[in-house]
């Protein structure tokens, strides 16, 4: 059926009467990070709305009844939509959609998945990009999921909801030169929107709403792992060129000898990895020949390795051990080196890791987390176990309007 086109001089995101200070903050994230997707459909179980943004006003905007399924397609830089209703609009630079319900979106090949707020859609060079746009308490419900067992305990369940909030505010404009805040992995968060949403996930959310760790009153780079293996690190040793932090200082975790995270499966591991393979890994960190030794070179408080002496007929390298991991994970699979703490030992051809933990090790570790809870310890003791010298507070915001 025919449709009238409006110029959108005022459209969906036009700025609401109230200062955008004053309302709990947006969060724009990149979903469906890392593929190639030329077309897609969406739909929505309310109304949804239609809208372009091209410059020029070559687009326009309108409404599509609940239920009613709208085809996207990439068309080189331009993007074309087409309906039942609508019929085929003009190719435009850019599209919104935004509805009362989660918007659904199913890839011509690959996964379906629904968001809450608002999709814009952009495209470049025949590939289809998505930013989902959507409240922060909004937003916190499709990161849990993902990030944490849905069974762990409530109390674990809040202190990961505040931790997941807290770096969201702390890290808002990430990737801002790609024109957005976060995307979904876990290079930030990993995060599944609406359709991945448990009951006990979004009740930790609700319990805690608008709760953050703050050090010196600014939301703190709350970074968490599955694992410690008994000692946390210090940021400066998981990234490189990382400036020591005073709240993501070492820990030493657990009670009476036992690590809270000890009944984790990677509370302790071991792994084997031929020469071939590690000096293949380690020759991009400039190690060259066979590896003769990988040791300690320096460790933290707690005896957790800050950096390793890696040895070869060559001469020795000292790495940092957040970095020497990424190396052999990056090259050989993410799950090959489970964590940076670790002793390793030659066996004939081969290199034998004996380690702890399972992540990065910084700040709060998720499996020792959910034991504390039920050993009685709150979110918030919790989170100033993990996170040192910081403050748990709440932030209320008004909450924004939904279309």
């Amino acid at each position: 059926m025919p449709v009238l086109f409006i110029c959108l001089l005022l459209f969906l995101g036009a700025s609401p009467s109230s200062s955008s200070a004053e309302l709990a903050p947006e969060v724009a994230v990149r979903v469906f990070s890392g593929r190639q997707i030329t077309a897609c459909t969406v739909v929505s179980e309310s109304k949804l709305r239609v809208g372009s943004m091209a410059t020029e006003c070559t687009g326009g905007a309108f409404e599509v009844p609940p239920g009613e399924v709208v085809k996207v397609t990439a068309d080189g830089d331009k993007i074309r939509v087409a309906s039942p209703e609508i019929g085929s609009a003009p190719a435009a630079d850019k599209w919104e959609f935004s509805a009362s319900t989660p918007i659904t979106i199913t890839l011509e090949r690959g996964p379906t998945r629904s968001y809450r707020g608002r999709v814009v859609v952009t495209a470049r060079e025949g590939c289809l990009a998505f930013v989902n746009r959507v409240p922060l308490e909004d937003y916190l419900p499709g990161v849990l999921p993902a990030e944490i067992p849905a069974e762990a305990h409530p109390e674990a369940l809040k202190a990961q909801a505040i931790a997941a909030r807290t770096y969201a505010l702390a890290n808002l404009g990430k990737h801002r030169a790609e024109g957005f805040d976060l995307c979904d992995t876990s290079h930030c968060q990993v995060y599944v929107g609406a359709g991945a949403e448990n009951p006990r996930c979004t009740a930790a959310v609700k319990d805690t709403e608008g709760v953050i760790v703050t050090y010196d009153g600014k939301p703190i780079h709350a970074v968490y792992h599955d694992t410690c293996g008994g000692r946390t690190a210090g940021n400066e040793t998981a990234w490189r060129g990382s400036e020591p932090l005073p709240y993501l200082r070492p820990v030493a975790d657990g009670e009476n000898g036992v690590a809270w995270c000890a009944r984790s499966p990677r509370a302790v591991w071991t792994r084997q990895l031929s020469q071939a393979k590690l000096g293949s890994a380690l020759a991009r960190l400039g190690v060259n020949g066979p590896v003769t030794k990988i040791e300690p070179a320096e460790g933290d408080e707690n005896g957790r390795p800050k950096q390793y002496r890696v040895g070869t007929a060559n001469g020795e390298s000292v790495i940092v051990a957040g970095v020497l991991r990424a190396a052999l994970n990056n090259a050989l699979g993410w799950d090959t080196i489970p964590s940076a703490d670790f002793e390793a030992a030659p066996n004939g051809d081969s290199m034998v890791f004996a380690g702890r933990g399972n992540g990065h090790g910084v700040g709060l570790c998720q499996w020792g987390a959910n034991a504390m809870a039920k050993a009685g310890k709150t979110a918030e003791e919790i989170l100033k176990h993990y996170y040192q010298g910081v403050t748990v507070e709440r932030r209320m915001w008004p909450r924004r309007e939904q279309n």
